[in-house]
């Protein structure tokens, strides 16, 4: 959760003018003792809000789970009371608990790290290697975390000025520092939300605020304020909060009531729940925005306390009761609602909370693995009639696979209003799809079993790559496209037309791996059946055609979006020369076949390559960092990318050995003849 203006700069800049420093404190006493889960109905009424995040309208059931998978590294927050009972928070519940319990969230132990000599290094006791802490925990080494984070951001910065020099490059320990820190940051900035609707209740740290300024806290209504100030920009604010406050008590009330309201305004920042008033107008407001804004107009203020009133009456319902909280929230959701719903946003939210509920990825992953189980138990029987119903039963489990992945990928079209591919994330459960369906058309065409093993294997692949970069990048997969993006007819056309054609290299670069791992196995064995090796050449002689196909078709639909888009059909952008090398490559596998100049094993060697230059197309172009291209960059990336490749190398290795075996087969065949 990344606060918008004025920057954190400004912040520090106005606490250390007045409003003192972190420092470590004595723990409390554990909030979770006596943890109370919320209501069910409550839960769901309050993941239903809405707010504005990176360019889009999206229920706050949304922002939860990527903000825990952000701390976390996933949307599940398990701890037990002292009494033994064990509780698991789903991120809308724990959210409830950052804004509206924020005593209780700073207990609950949602921050990873992954080596705790990251927490030695701020001064706190460590757990185990690798473990979960609460914000209550790190909190005695919060000063030197920001004191190292600051020093490792600056040396991040150098490395990437210095492109990429060595000297600068951050150690695993410093990188898990510093990621700690932005993680705290954000944190606090969401326990500050609503602290401007608290009577002295500032949740960041007891001990932020100066002993004058906390009680001031305490009789000050910080929404009542706005009222009673002059008018002022935020320069200005911060130039009055930077000057000594005068002698009289009147001076003192008032500097400190500025500084107070700066503090409030800034830890408001970063959640946009409210619409703006102008209907032309397509930013949302944080509280912290608008309390900003009324303090710079007058004419503004009667709809900013307004806003601000609303807020203050769930904070107030919610300590009155369950219940009274309950309906409070309702009440605000359905006026939120209806403001957006007349400025046509917000309009697919409870789909979208479907489809993160409803795990469709995540459950085709389970039913691909299934397939992959009883696929595997058809080879304890082959070819007799109990193997070719499990072959038929993993066939099926697939089709199952493939429909949920289907069902996500279109509901994520249904609530962008997109066709299905928009961001890297996107290609992943795109191409899986088409993969598996590549792979489930072989297998009804040739009854063979190799159909269903690369609809399976794919299947498996491409889910738990989804989930795994999903939790990688813990941002939401549906954000704001990039502007060269943001039209529906090319992303319908192009970019779904080159994605089969990658699909279709990696189904391909699939049969090869079977062609040549059967074939080399049979060296030891010494049982081949060449009719069957045969066909495989065969299926993914069709495959290379058909990636050739949709490769070059969409590669001259980029060329004139291109033209459209710059002005220029052509460019040798690395993107565009990736497309290129498809399409020329797979040429070569067809006109080399054409010629005579390979045969079988010639050709599943070389969809080996063209696996390799399908990846790089699909993956390694956008981590080059040059280029039109270059806006799908992916930390690690370039490792796994490495590592598939030398595995594609073994198996090329492995078909050399058998064309060498077979060229002195037929020499000696030929030598035995003459």
């Amino acid at each position: 959760m990344k606060p918008s203006r004025p920057s954190t700069i400004l912040v520090f800049l106005a606490l250390l003018t007045g409003l003192g420093t972190l420092s470590a404190r004595e723990l409390p006493k554990s909030a979770l003792q006596n943890y109370v889960p919320w209501k069910d109905e409550t839960v769901h009424t309050f993941e239903n809000l809405l707010v504005q995040n990176e360019g889009r309208v999206k229920p706050l059931y949304t922002v939860a789970r990527f903000t825990l998978m952000q701390f976390l590294g996933k949307s599940t927050v398990s701890f037990e009371t002292q009494d033994g009972e064990p509780h698991h928070l789903h991120y809308a519940a724990w959210f409830l608990d950052v804004l509206f319990r924020g005593e209780v969230a700073k207990d609950l132990p949602v921050f990873i790290v992954d080596d705790s000599e990251a927490v030695v290094q701020i001064g706190v006791s460590p757990k185990s290697k690798r473990d979960r802490y609460s914000y209550n925990e790190l909190l005695p080494g919060r000063a030197k975390l920001a004191e190292l984070s600051a020093q490792y951001a600056e040396k991040q910065s150098q490395y990437e000025r210095s492109e990429k020099d060595p000297q600068y490059e951050l150690d695993r320990v410093e990188g898990m520092i510093l990621t700690l820190g932005r993680n705290i940051s954000s944190f606090e900035y969401l326990l500050g939300q609503f602290g401007f609707a608290r009577k002295g209740d500032i949740l960041v740290n007891g001990n932020i605020l100066p002993p004058e300024l906390t009680e001031l806290a305490k009789r000050l209504d910080t929404v009542e304020m706005i009222d009673k100030m002059p008018e002022m920009t935020l320069d200005q604010l911060v130039q009055t909060i930077r000057q000594q406050p005068g002698n009289t008590d009147e001076e003192r009330m008032f500097s400190g009531a500025l500084r107070l309201f700066f503090f409030h305004a800034n830890s408001a920042r970063g959640l946009n729940f409210f619409p703006p008033q102008d209907p032309e107008k397509e930013e949302w407001s944080s509280a912290g925005d608008l309390m900003l804004a009324g303090l710079e107009s007058k004419e503004l203020r009667p709809w900013v306390k307004e806003q601000l009133n609303g807020v203050q009456g769930l904070v107030k319902a919610q300590g009155e009761g369950e219940d009274t909280f309950l309906a409070a929230l309702k009440s605000y959701s359905e006026n939120q609602h209806k403001i957006a719903e007349a400025r046509g946003e917000g309009t697919h939210s409870e789909m979208e909370i479907h489809l993160y509920r409803g795990k469709w990825f995540s459950n085709a992953l389970v039913f691909f693995i299934l397939a992959f189980v009883v696929m595997a138990f058809s080879w304890l029987t082959p070819g007799s009639k109990a193997g070719k119903r499990l072959l038929l039963a993993a066939s099926a489990l697939a089709f199952v696979g493939l429909c949920l992945n289907a069902y996500g990928i279109t509901l994520r079209c249904l609530i962008r209003e997109r066709p299905p591919i928009t961001n890297l994330y996107d290609t992943v459960i795109f191409i899986t799809a088409t993969a598996v369906l590549l792979g489930l058309v072989l297998e009804y065409f040739t009854r063979l079993g190799v159909g269903t093993l690369i609809a399976v294997v794919l299947g498996v692949l491409g889910m738990f790559l989804s989930i795994k970069y999903e939790a990688k990048e813990a941002t939401d997969t549906m954000g704001q496209l990039v502007a060269v993006l943001d039209t529906n007819f090319w992303l319908a056309t192009h970019v779904t037309i080159i994605n089969i054609g990658y699909a279709a290299g990696i189904v391909a670069a699939l049969i090869g791996l079977i062609y040549l791992t059967g074939r080399f196995a049979a060296l030891f064995h010494k049982k081949e059946n060449p009719e069957f090796y045969r066909l495989l050449t065969r299926m993914n002689y069709g495959v290379i055609c058909f990636c050739l196909f949709f490769s070059l078709v969409g590669t001259v639909l980029g060329g004139i979006w291109a033209n459209y888009s710059w002005g220029r059909f052509w460019g040798w952008d690395p993107k565009e020369n990736g497309a290129l090398m498809i399409c020329l490559w797979t040429l070569v596998i067809l006109h080399g076949r054409m010629a005579g100049w390979i045969r079988e094993i010639g050709i599943h060697v070389n969809s080996l390559i063209l696996a390799i230059i399908t990846t790089f197309s699909w993956w390694g172009v956008n981590n080059l960092g040059v280029g039109l291209h270059s806006y799908g960059f992916t930390e690690g990336v370039w490792g796994a990318l490495y590592l598939s490749w030398m595995i594609l190398g073994v198996f090329m290795a492995m078909g050399a050995a058998l064309w060498l075996r077979d060229r002195n087969a037929r020499s000696a065949r030929l030598a035995a003849a003459a």
